[in-house]
Order: structure tokens, then C-alpha cells, then sequence
């Protein structure tokens, strides 16, 4: 019993270099503490030399979040500009075509010139803008059958009110040349040299026009024989109520000047007899027997 109870007792000395020990160890954990705190604390108020370029001083600014906002406004905003535009040169054409209806006859050459000019600066723009190239790249860019971005409307409008200018100026003044060459007035001699150099502006005018809307037609379709590609006929298929229109208005077109230009004109008409387009085929044929066959013996 001694024995045990011996063994489980410390002796004094004992306990004295246990908590001597203990003192030290806990002297040295403060100690350790306090250099590891100093050297946090200096890590945080000082910057690392080499950290200089990988740390910002000031926050990054994250401009994707906000580029794809600020490019669909700009888009809307350049949609609603262009939408603005035609709409505004679409109530010129119908300004100009009521001014041609009402008041052609009482028009001045200068003023007929004029408006001949200003309604071929919007044509020649919805021209360029509806050309088989343009039209052909637009249709790339959209995934479905739906048509490309065009101004046909615009164009067909303008060459509508344009072809019966021009048709008025040509035909007007040929059949009155006969008496106004009998006549000795000065004003009537003066009127008529002035109609006389409107008519032959608006003669070129007119076939230079037709020529080139068949030659682009003709050109077309020609390389439509030869290739497979389906834009090729759907740009003939969008832009046939331009052709058709032309061809329809060369009905029209003064004898005289269909005649003297037939070696130009018949090249391209020839090109257009396989066309796919029924509409250019019936017009090319109403066309054949209003102006051919009144030249055959």
C-alpha cells in the first residue's frame, strides 16, 4: 500500500523544475508571439517590392458588362437614323410625283431639269444600295430564307415616277415640233429651243438609264447558267419588279428613239429571253411586240 502511494506522490523538487520549466515555455511562446505580431503587422503597412506590378492601387474597371448595351443602343439608334431617311426620301418621291402630275406642263426647262436631277440622286442611291453584290453579301449574313436588307420599295417607286418623266419629255414635244417650226413668235422659237434641249437630256437620260438596269439583268443571268448557287436567283427574284417595270415602260418609250438606240438596246433583251422569272418574260414579250414589230416590212 506504501508502496503505491509512494509512486503516486512528487516530491518537492520535482514540482520546482516542472513549473520552472513551465515558466520558461511560456515565456518563450510570448516572446514568439510578440516577434510573429511585429512581423505581420510590418507585412501589412509595408508593400512587397515585388508585388508592385501584380496589385492595382485602384480597382479595375470591367467595361464588358457594359459594351454590348451601348453597342445594341448605337445600332438602334444608327436602324431608327437610316428608318428616318427613307421614309423622309420616300415623301420626296411622292412630292415630286404629284408636282409632275399636276404641274409638268406649266414648268419651266430649268425647273424640269432640276427636278430630273433630284429624283435621280435617291434612286441612284437605292440603286446602289439594292445592287446584286450588295444583295448577295447581306444574304450571307442571315441565317434564315428571310430577305436581306434592301430599299426596293424606295427604288421601285423612284423608277416608276423617274421612267414617266422622262416618257413626258421625250414624247411631249415631238409632237408638237411640226407646228412650232412653222411658226416666226420669238417667245415660241425660244420656248421651243429650250424643250428641244430638254428633250435630248431626257433622251439620254432615259436610255442610259434603261441600259443599265438590262445590262446588270442581262450580266446576271447569264452567270446564272453557269452556276449553281441559289443567290444568284434569289437576287433575280427580288429585283424582277425593277426589271419588269422598265421593260414595261420601254412599251412606252418614244419610236423614234427606241429605233435609234436598238443596237444597244437588243443585245440585252436577247439575254433575258431564258430568264426564270415569268414576270421579266411576259414583259420582255409585251415588249417585243409594242417596239419590234412595228420595225419589221
Amino acid at each position: 500500500m506504501n508502496l503505491d502511494g509512494s509512486e503516486g506522490l512528487t516530491s518537492p523538487s520535482g514540482s520546482a523544475s516542472k513549473s520552472a520549466e513551465g515558466g520558461n515555455l511560456q515565456r518563450s511562446q510570448t516572446i514568439g508571439q510578440r516577434i510573429m505580431d511585429n512581423l505581420f503587422l510590418r507585412n501589412l503597412s509595408s508593400k512587397p517590392k515585388g508585388s508592385d506590378a501584380s496589385v492595382p492601387s485602384s480597382p479595375v474597371r470591367v467595361p464588358d458588362a457594359v459594351e454590348p448595351d451601348n453597342k445594341d443602343e448605337e445600332e438602334s439608334s444608327l436602324l431608327g437614323t437610316c428608318r428616318g431617311k427613307c421614309i423622309t426620301q420616300l415623301l420626296l418621291l411622292g412630292a415630286i410625283d404629284s408636282i409632275q402630275k399636276k404641274y409638268w406642263s406649266k414648268l419651266k426647262a430649268p425647273q424640269k431639269i432640276a427636278i430630273m436631277d433630284i429624283l435621280l440622286s435617291p434612286l441612284e442611291f437605292a440603286a446602289s444600295y439594292n445592287s446584286y453584290t450588295n444583295l448577295r453579301t447581306r444574304m450571307h449574313q442571315i441565317s434564315d430564307e428571310r430577305p436581306p436588307l434592301n430599299l426596293l420599295r424606295q427604288e421601285l417607286t423612284g423608277t416608276c415616277i423617274y421612267l414617266e418623266i422622262l416618257q413626258k419629255a421625250t414624247s411631249e414635244f415631238s409632237a408638237d415640233k411640226e407646228g412650232l417650226a412653222e411658226t416666226n413668235d420669238s417667245s415660241l422659237i425660244e420656248h421651243s429651243k429650250a424643250e428641244e434641249k430638254i428633250e435630248g437630256l431626257a433622251e439620254e437620260k432615259l436610255v442610259s438609264f434603261c441600259e443599265q438596269v438590262l445590262r446588270e439583268a442581262s450580266d446576271l443571268q447569264s452567270s446564272s447558267g453557269n452556276v449553281t448557287n441559289m443567290d444568284i436567283h434569289r437576287v433575280l427574284e427580288l429585283r424582277s419588279p425593277i426589271i419588269v417595270k422598265v421593260l414595261k415602260g420601254m412599251c412606252f418609250m418614244n419610236q423614234q428613239i427606241f429605233r435609234r438606240h436598238l443596237r444597244d438596246f437588243y443585245p440585252l433583251l436577247t439575254k433575258l429571253v431564258c430568264c426564270d422569272q415569268m414576270d421579266v418574260r411576259g414583259a420582255l414579250g409585251d415588249l417585243f411586240r409594242a417596239q419590234l414589230k412595228a420595225l419589221l416590212p
